[in-house]
């Protein structure tokens, strides 16, 4: 039952994350239409992630520290974390909401291909059919629009997307123990320190010249920042793969809102594609239930285990 109670509230999380996070791409329209710079957009968020972080821990009662062998790779995280935020949100500058999205969410088949190559998680074949279905589903809302866009916008959201199922994957795989809030607060100020120093040297840095610039600029930290621990202690309880397609909620969000928000238009390709995503992420947890119903069945009751050879050979001496 526990296990349960915790598979159900793992992909709730993680289904109200994508809709927090599809919500703050489309968000970020209004700081670009305002004159905000994605590098701009990406460092207030991670600064209030860093903050509210680092309120919740202090609220709570408990410390800041890591364990030691976990610090470089939360920092590593937190870089990764950085071109996931820069990646995603800065897509929008250059790209349609809608494509940037899409882009974006070709992470839950990086996903599956780091944890099938690497044997992480048990990966069966209707698991990996359901990542392709989940897959074709991206390519049909994604249409013909690739070509008249923006490289920029392109690679930004290719990058994003590689570092998302990195994090996801190395978060499942060592952060377990790990406090969610504590987790997110290393890795977004190190996310922080990375931004500022792109800002610095490389990066267009422009401030919003609008209400409007301005709410959209915090319009998307609040999403993100809601978004991120719940994504995160999502992945550390139910698994990176099954995380992944969960969120794949976020494209559906961003193209609607898109669609209502900046009458992105909405065709008939894209919405095909949009319920054979969700139709994946269904297909995912069917399969995922079944296996574990099959082990359940197919393993020994303790009471009913066979003897083993000493007993055996116990008795044959008697």
């Amino acid at each position: 039952m526990g296990k349960d109670r915790t598979e159900i509230t793992g992909l709730a999380l993680a289904l109200l994350a994508g809709i927090f996070l599809g919500s703050a791409v489309a968000v970020a329209r209004f700081a670009y239409e305002g004159g905000a710079s994605g590098i701009v957009v990406a460092s207030v968020r991670s600064a209030l992630m860093t903050t509210l972080m680092a309120g919740f821990i202090l609220y709570r009662g408990g410390g800041f520290g890591l364990p030691r062998k976990l610090v470089p790779l939360a920092m590593f995280n937190g870089v990764l974390m950085s071109a996931m935020t820069y990646g995603n949100i800065g897509a929008v500058e250059f790209i349609s909401v809608g494509l940037a999205a899409l882009l974006f969410f070709t992470f839950p088949v990086i996903i599956a291909v780091i944890v099938t190559v690497l044997r992480i998680e048990p990966t069966s074949p209707l698991k990996l059919f359901s990542i392709v279905f989940a897959f074709v589903g991206l390519a049909l809302m994604l249409g013909s629009s690739v070509g008249d866009s923006d490289w920029r916008g392109v690679v930004f959201s290719l990058v994003a997307a590689f570092a998302t199922a990195t994090n996801a994957v190395l978060v499942a795989r060592f952060f377990r123990e790990v406090n969610v809030f504590l987790m997110t607060f290393h890795f977004s100020w190190t996310a922080l320190l990375v931004l500022i120093l792109i800002g610095i040297f490389v990066a267009d840095v422009r401030f919003p010249e609008t209400p409007g610039g301005w709410g959209g600029v915090f319009g998307v930290a609040v999403l993100q920042a809601s978004a991120m621990p719940m994504y995160l202690w999502s992945i550390s309880h139910i698994g990176a793969l099954k995380s992944g397609m969960a969120t794949n909620i976020q494209p559906l969000t961003s193209i609607g809102e898109a669609w209502v928000l900046f009458d992105e238009v909405l065709g008939a390709l894209q919405a095909l594609g949009g319920v054979l995503v969700l139709g994946s992420i269904l297909l995912m947890q069917w399969a995922d239930m079944r296996l574990r119903r099959r082990s359940l069945t197919s393993a020994p009751v303790p009471d009913q285990m066979p003897p083993t050879n000493d007993v055996m050979d116990g008795e044959r001496d008697r």
